[in-house]
């Protein structure tokens, strides 16, 4: 026969509880968040108004990061984004978006308004090339774009 410890009560209610955590969702996975801050400029001008998104890309081992895309306002060519609200910790790929009012007007709802049009290059958004690496903490990232 075998003798049961003293000591295994104990251990199965610790072993019971740790599985009835993961049950309720005790044990979701934690995505860490950093905050970021920078400039863009356009043809070495502060970008005037805009949007900046990042986007969690893939780890050092090409599997995707975990994690929400976020976005900021660019105002006078400076974002920022606090960490509670932050991109994820890892690889990024970042998209710029500005737009121009164009002078054309449409029909909504039976209101006027007027069309607005992406002037940045489809390089900085829709087909971006801007990557950057969130490190945990404080990161600035800048970002120097040229129009052609």
């Amino acid at each position: 026969m075998f003798q049961i410890s003293a000591r295994a009560p104990f251990a199965l209610t610790l072993i019971g509880c740790s599985l009835l955590s993961g049950c309720f969702g005790g044990s979701a996975e934690h995505i860490e968040r950093a905050s970021v801050s920078g400039t863009v400029t356009l043809d070495g001008k502060p970008l005037p108004a805009g949007n900046i998104l990042f986007v969690p890309d893939v780890d050092a081992s090409g599997n995707p990061l975990r994690g929400k895309a976020v976005q900021a306002t660019i105002t006078d060519g400076a974002y920022k984004i606090p960490a509670e609200q932050g991109p994820a910790v890892g690889n990024n790929k970042v998209q710029i978006t500005a737009t121009r009012k164009t002078g054309k007007f449409q029909e909504s709802d039976g209101q006027k308004i007027e069309i607005e049009k992406q002037y940045l290059p489809a390089k900085y958004n829709a087909s971006t090339t801007l990557k950057q690496d969130i490190a945990a903490g404080e990161n600035t990232a800048d970002f120097t774009l040229e129009a052609k």
